[in-house]
């Protein structure tokens, strides 16, 4: 192939491919309507889950504490669960308990924290058959939401799966081999409080044996299976084979872990605290609505509950109609597993050790391959001179990467420059004319420059696009070989490149090797597009998942250069042993000067149009601008008692580069909004009430001084008792003990800190050494999240601090602050509060509480 149209129909095809690919992601089952339920015996029927939906959200927000999740949403949960059990088959065992649980644990998430909670609801069914067992699978939702969000999808859609799957298991006459229990937790969003007391405290807890989780951090789409583990191998082996409409990937599972994704689920809890293996699904897509009050039951299409409802009734049946719990150690193995599936059709799964036989195999035919093409190409060049060009070929395909990302950031750094930034957040289109269409022209570019030195070595053009082509296989072989190092999951998407374009080679040596027209080229996309497939199938999953955070991540992050730098490094090696072709036309600049005229228009368009606006508040289709404000009030003591500084206003969390100043021009408040990063400097914590120990990516905020807050109940802090010791064991160290009575309202963060020298030995809040959270100042800091779901009382703890001698008298050595946090209920938002949210334009979406901060030193 040496015309352009050559290398134009190379682009077209994967363009193709790709549109394809993104059709069939979006590809959902017709659901079954009650009207046509009949037609379909014992099957999920989506219509009916829908309906639990609507009634769930018509409650509003429902925030641990309040009265719409206290009480309403359990009322619903209890009612309608009464009735299937009134409808169930007599060959099932049903009961129903309604729990209220109170306790402590730390958890090393976000910069991390202790959790304390008291008195959080749970719905917990039973279903079993009537001869005792002892074995039981747990399937999980929670019916809390985040606060000023009605929770459709998290997790009211989760919820009403489960309730639908319990209308068709206890109306089915087939019997149970073991038993299910269905957990509606009413405290994930206090960070994961409700399942951490029904897996430590309910005696039904000890039966189980594993676990489905479901959650969501968007909404429509399908589910995600994105952690299984971290043993039993069964489990996922059950659910590739019983799912009809699989949708799974350890890759998945390595962002998550890894921290990229601000978030957590119950699994944690199921996984740390419980000791029990099991599954975590969420929807996904459309995170734009995730923890707004976008996330409604518009937002979830019948198709979406339909494919997992009949998902996880499959895989619900599977296990309890089989003998896998019976002992889960039989099935179990040690380590990690590592999954995928192919456009859902099927699973692919296999131990971490077997993952990595199959690398080093794969690696060897690479190899191999390799060899073969030095031998076909002894007749134009010496193998000392092919080795050497494709050291030089691995250089060049590096620098193409460098350049490439390097001519993207520069593209980012302008429009942040012209404040044009993020006009891909409602758009994702602009990211192909932005990043991938630079990418592109800038490593052709570059493989024709260098490529017509090395011609005056390597006088064939296919010559020297072979040893490209080996350049690329050296590259992926490396990277595989660096995640068979480090039991990399997530390895299985290099494997693709290394095995599929080596087999493909071995192949064509045996059976191509003269075509040099169309039926090569046809050949050659061919066994590309096997691994391309795959690959482009996986980034636009991630790339659904990472656009919508962009709009969460913070100010302090340029997501616009994030973007930027993903989407060149992505299709960098998305168009491995395809770029190279360029080597083989004759006019290949003409089709990267289309190419860069179509990135110019694009940049006109963006910077001189509308179109380049980056949100949206369609809402069918949101893309909402997120603001969290808290109408906020602010005193510091100190150690005598006196009050050092007070202040009232907004604070608002900056999440995304555009805050505040989006919307000084519609808002004329926040034109008078100073930056916090002083405060972060002087004051712990910034001097301010975060909800979450988020200040290491959440630091950069922004004040509007302002009228004050209306607090009802004030938040304090009262010393019990300070005793003053010597521990003659621990060569005569000096310790002080601290008493302390927290009142405020239901959702209190209290923050300890330690002054230089002093270090913080033990406290009644948790079990277990105290966690510490990231050094202020050369200060430890802790925090603790308090929450409250009913008949709250003034909480008591004590801690211990070891101090220096000279200290014990003279200088505070401790700094202790209060964030009373108001998330429900008429005290949320003052009158002037919703004057001030008022303003804000429909293309926005904010999260309004009201906060007090109170700073003591002793």
């Amino acid at each position: 192939p040496n015309e352009t149209q050559h290398l134009l129909f190379v682009l077209m095809f994967f363009l193709f491919v790709s549109f394809i690919i993104i059709v069939v992601e979006k590809n959902l089952p017709e659901p079954v309507t009650i009207n046509t339920e009949e037609l379909h015996p014992e099957r999920f029927v989506a219509e009916r889950a829908r309906n639990h939906i609507i009634n769930l959200t018509s409650f509003g927000p429902r925030i641990a504490g309040s009265y719409e999740n206290e009480v309403l949403a359990v009322k619903f949960l209890r009612t309608t669960i009464n009735s299937l059990i009134k409808e169930a088959h007599e060959n099932h065992k049903i009961l129903l308990d309604v729990t209220k649980h109170s306790g402590a644990f730390s958890l090393k998430f976000l910069d991390g924290m202790t959790n304390v909670y008291r008195n959080v609801q749970n719905v917990i069914v039973k279903i079993g058959p009537h001869r005792p067992t002892m074995h039981s699978l747990l399937l999980n939702c929670h019916f809390d939401t985040f606060f000023e969000s009605p929770g459709g999808s998290d997790d009211s859609a989760g919820c009403a799966v489960m309730l639908e799957i319990l209308r068709i298991i206890t109306q089915s006459p087939k019997l149970l081999k073991h038993s299910i229990v269905f957990l509606f937790n009413g405290a994930e969003e206090n960070i994961l409080e409700a399942a951490h007391g029904f897996i430590t405290q309910h005696p039904w807890a000890k039966e189980i044996k594993t676990f489905i989780n479901l959650e969501a951090c968007g909404a429509g789409g399908r589910e995600l299976l994105f952690q299984a583990g971290p043993h039993n191998p069964w489990i996922l082996e059950v659910y590739a084979k019983s799912v009809p409409y699989p949708y799974a990937s350890s890759l998945a599972q390595e962002i998550f872990e890894s921290g990229i994704v601000p978030g957590d689920t119950d699994f944690r809890i199921f996984r740390d605290f419980g000791k029990v293996s099991g599954l975590d699904f969420a929807w996904s897509t459309n995170g734009y609505v995730y923890h707004t009050k976008f996330d409604n039951v518009d937002q979830i299409p019948l198709g979406t509950l339909q494919r997992t409802g009949d998902n996880i009734l499959a895989l619900t049946q599977a296990i309890v109609l089989e003998n896998y719990l019976l002992d889960t150690s039989i099935h179990g193995t040690l380590g990690n597993l590592v999954f995928f599936d192919f456009l859902g059709a099927f699973v692919v799964r296999w131990p971490q050790y077997i993952a990595s036989t199959i690398n080093v195999a794969s690696m060897i035919i690479a190899g191999y391959s390799i060899h073969l093409n030095m031998q076909s190409a002894r007749r134009n060049v010496k193998t000392s001179v092919y080795i050497k060009h494709i050291v030089i070929c691995v250089g060049t395909i590096i620098i193409s990467w460098i350049v490439s990302a390097s001519s993207c950031t520069l593209v980012a750094l302008t429009l942040t420059k012209l404040g044009k930034v993020m006009s891909w957040y409602a758009r994702p289109a602009w990211l192909f004319f932005l990043y991938v269409c630079p990418t592109t022209f800038m490593s052709m570019i570059v493989f024709l420059y260098v490529g017509s030195k090395q011609k005056k070595e390597v006088n064939s053009a296919w010559t020297l696009f072979q040893m490209y082509c080996d350049a690329y296989a050296v590259i992926w072989i490396w990277i595989l070989f660096v995640c068979v190092l480090f039991e990399i999951r997530s390895g299985f998407i290099p494997l693709h490149w290394v095995l599929f374009p080596a087999v493909g080679n071995i192949i064509r040596h045996n059976f191509f090797g003269k075509c040099t027209d169309w039926r090569w080229l046809c050949y050659h996309l061919g066994i590309l597009s096997l691994s391309y497939i795959q690959s482009f199938y996986l980034a636009i999953g991630a790339l659904y998942l990472f656009i919508p955070i962009m709009g969460r991540i913070g100010s302090s992050i340029n997501s616009e250069i994030v973007m930027a730098i993903m989407l060149s490094i992505l299709f960098c090696l998305l168009l491995s042993f395809t770029l190279p072709i360029v080597l083989l036309i004759k006019d290949a600049e003409r089709i990267i000067s289309v190419i860069i005229g179509i990135f110019l228009v694009a940049i006109a368009v963006l910077i001189l149009t509308p179109l380049g606006f980056p949100y949206s508040g369609d809402p069918l289709s949101p893309a909402a601008q997120r603001f969290m404000i808290a109408h906020t009030q602010r005193q510091y003591y100190n150690a005598d008692g006196s009050l050092r500084y007070s202040s009232t206003g907004y604070w608002i969390v900056d999440l995304d580069m555009n805050s505040p100043h989006s919307v000084e021009s519609i808002v004329p408040e926040v034109a008078a909004a100073m930056p916090t990063v002083k405060d972060c400097e002087k004051e712990l914590y910034c001097g301010f009430p975060y909800l979450m120990p988020v200040t290491t990516f959440l630091w950069r905020t922004s004040w509007i001084p302002g009228p004050a807050p209306l607090i009802s109940i004030p938040t304090n802090l009262e010393l019990i008792s300070k005793t003053r010791y010597t521990n003659a064991i621990l060569n005569q160290q000096h310790l002080v003990n601290f008493t302390f009575n927290v009142t405020g309202p239901d959702h209190i963060g209290i923050i300890l800190s330690p002054h230089k020298g002093v270090h913080l030995e033990k406290w009644t809040i948790a079990e277990g050494k105290p966690l510490q959270g990231p050094m202020w100042n050369d200060r430890e800091t802790y925090f603790i999240y308090y929450a409250c779901a009913s008949d709250c009382v003034p909480y008591t703890f004590s801690i211990e601090l070891s101090v220096f001698p000279d200290r014990m008298q003279k200088e505070p050595c401790l700094s202790i602050a209060l964030a009373g946090h108001f998330l429900h209920g008429e005290y949320q938002r003052s009158l002037r509060f919703k004057t001030f949210l008022a303003q804000f334009p429909p293309w926005t979406v904010v999260s309004p509480w009201t906060a007090t901060y109170t700073l003591w030193e002793f």
